[in-house]
């Protein structure tokens, strides 16, 4: 199982380094495994990206949390592991309301690790 804690922990540092003047929240979903990073300006939210693992993205309710942030007026964001990335495009496609861009880890640089113990 991959550690998302790990994970999020490089996208935020990817994102301070990209944009210095956001700030980030993050949680962490702990039996699903996945988090969600939180986008933040002096004004309030601006984003949801949501870092799935190797076992969360392929959760039913997972498209509709991703509609549900782009409804509140959030740019989205879904980060999953590379071999997740193709299903998770198409379930998006199909199922996915608003603008949501899906990343695979590679493709952002980002190396998963495995869950201690």
């Amino acid at each position: 199982m991959i550690d998302v804690e790990d994970v999020i922990l490089q996208r935020i540092d990817q994102l301070e380094e990209d944009e210095p003047e956001l700030e980030m929240d993050y949680e962490l979903i702990a039996p699903e495994n996945y988090g969600v990073i939180t986008v933040l300006t002096e004004d309030g939210a601006i984003g949801a990206e949501f870092i799935e693992s190797d076992i969360s993205w392929a959760r039913n309710d997972a498209v509709e949390e991703y509609n549900e942030a782009a409804r509140d007026g959030l740019y989205v964001v879904v980060i999953v592991p590379n071999d997740a990335y193709l299903p998770t495009l198409d379930r998006i496609s199909r199922r996915g309301r608003g603008n949501i861009a899906v990343y695979s880890y590679e493709s952002l640089g980002i190396l998963s690790t495995p869950m201690a113990g």
